[in-house]
C-alpha cells in the first residue's frame, strides 16, 4: 500500500501519517503539501517513515506528478477555518473546490481511487436528532459559512465522481488534538491559559460541537481503507453523551490547569449573530462495520493539553498570527 496523503503537512493529516506510521508499518505514505500558514513540516520531522513533496492541490501537473507509483490518494487539503473564510471566500473557494476537482481529474486519468475528507458542516446545523450521511443536499444551501459551503460543493464533487471513479467521501465532526493551529478554539483557549490569559468564550458558550480526538478521526479513516466500500459515505463522530457545549469544553480545561473559570473563562459577545447552535450526525453506518473512537473527552483534553505544554516551542512563533485574525471581530 503506498498512500498519497494530500495537505498531509496539516493538523489531520499528520496526526493521520503519525498514525499510520505506528499501526501500519507495511504502508507507505508519500505527503503532497503547499505549505500554506497551516501546513508545517515540523508536523512531520519525528516521522522519518514518508516521503515528502511540496505542491498545490490545484496544479495538475504538480498532481498528476505526485500521483506516480501510489495507489491510493486520501485528499486532506482543504482551507479550514471559518473566520478566515468570512474575509477570503475566493481563497477557499480555490482550494477546497478546485483542488478537489484537479485531484480527482489526475486520480482518474491514473485510475487510483480516492478517499475524501470532507466535514459534518456540510450538513449545516441541527437543533435536535442526527444527520445521516444521506440527509445532504446535493448543493451548498444547508452550510452557513463561505468555509463550510466550498466543502459541501467539494462534497458534492467527489460524490458526482463516484459515477465513474473509485471515491469514498468521510464526514468527521469537530476535530481538536495537538498539532492543531491555535487560530482554532481549543489551542486557542489552551495557549492562553498557558499565559494565564482568559477564554474568550463567545455568546453563553451553548454552542454544541461532537469533539473528535484527532488520533480517533486517523484510524477510522485507516479502518476505511481497510473496509470501507467504494460509492459510500461515511459519518465519523464521537457521539459523546451527554454532549459538550463550548462552555463545558471551557470549564474542563480551566480544571486542567488548576484555574478559577469565574477568573479565566471571559464572555463575549458572539460576533456570529447566527453561530449554529449544534452539529450533529449519525455514525451508524460506520459502526455497523466495526469501528468507533476510543478517546473520551476527558482523556484526550488532557492529551492536548499535555502536547501544548509540552511543545511550546511549535506554537509559540505562530501564536501572534492566530490572535490577529480575530481583531476587529470579537468585542470585548
Amino acid at each position: 500500500m503506498k498512500i498519497l496523503v494530500t495537505g498531509g503537512a496539516g493538523f489531520i493529516g499528520s496526526n493521520f501519517v503519525h498514525v499510520v506510521a505506528n499501526d501500519h508499518p507495511d504502508w507507505s505514505i508519500r505527503v503532497f503539501d503547499a505549505l500554506t500558514y497551516a501546513g508545517n513540516r515540523a508536523n512531520l520531522m519525528n516521522d522519518a517513515t514518508h516521503e515528502f513533496i511540496q505542491g498545490d492541490i490545484t496544479d495538475a501537473a504538480q498532481v498528476s506528478s505526485a500521483l506516480n507509483g501510489v495507489n491510493l490518494v486520501i485528499n486532506f487539503a482543504a482551507e479550514s477555518h471559518v473566520t478566515r473564510s468570512e474575509d477570503d471566500p475566493q481563497r477557499f473557494f480555490r482550494t477546497n473546490v478546485e483542488g478537489t476537482k484537479t485531484v480527482l481529474a489526475a486520480a482518474k486519468t491514473a485510475k487510483i481511487p480516492v478517499i475524501h475528507i470532507s466535514t459534518d458542516e456540510v450538513y449545516g446545523p441541527i437543533v435536535d436528532g442526527y444527520f445521516k450521511e444521506t440527509d445532504k443536499r446535493n448543493d451548498d444551501s444547508q452550510a452557513t459559512s463561505a468555509y463550510a459551503k466550498s466543502k459541501s460543493v467539494a462534497d458534492d464533487i467527489a460524490r458526482a465522481a463516484m459515477a465513474d471513479q473509485q471515491v469514498m467521501v468521510v464526514r468527521p465532526t469537530n476535530n481538536y488534538g495537538p498539532r492543531q493551529y491555535p487560530e482554532k478554539a481549543l489551542p486557542r483557549w489552551i495557549t492562553n491559559l498557558v499565559d494565564k490569559k482568559p477564554i474568550p468564550l463567545w455568546g453563553d458558550g451553548g454552542q454544541v460541537r461532537d469533539w473528535l480526538f484527532v488520533e480517533d478521526t486517523a484510524r477510522g479513516i485507516s479502518f476505511l481503507v481497510e473496509h470501507g466500500q467504494w460509492g459510500e459515505v461515511y459519518n465519523l463522530g464521537a457521539n459523546q453523551t451527554p454532549e459538550i457545549t463550548n462552555r463545558m469544553a471551557a470549564e474542563r480545561l480551566c480544571a486542567l490547569f488548576e484555574l478559577d473559570p469565574a477568573t479565566y473563562i471571559q464572555s463575549i459577545p458572539d460576533p456570529r449573530p447566527d453561530h449554529d447552535v449544534r452539529y450533529g450526525v449519525n455514525t451508524e453506518k460506520l459502526t455497523a462495520l466495526g469501528y468507533k473512537p476510543a478517546t473520551s473527552f476527558e482523556d484526550g483534553f488532557k492529551q492536548t493539553v499535555d502536547w501544548y505544554r509540552a511543545n511550546e516551542a511549535w506554537w509559540r512563533p505562530i501564536k501572534a498570527e492566530a490572535e490577529s485574525i480575530y481583531q476587529g471581530k470579537e468585542k470585548q
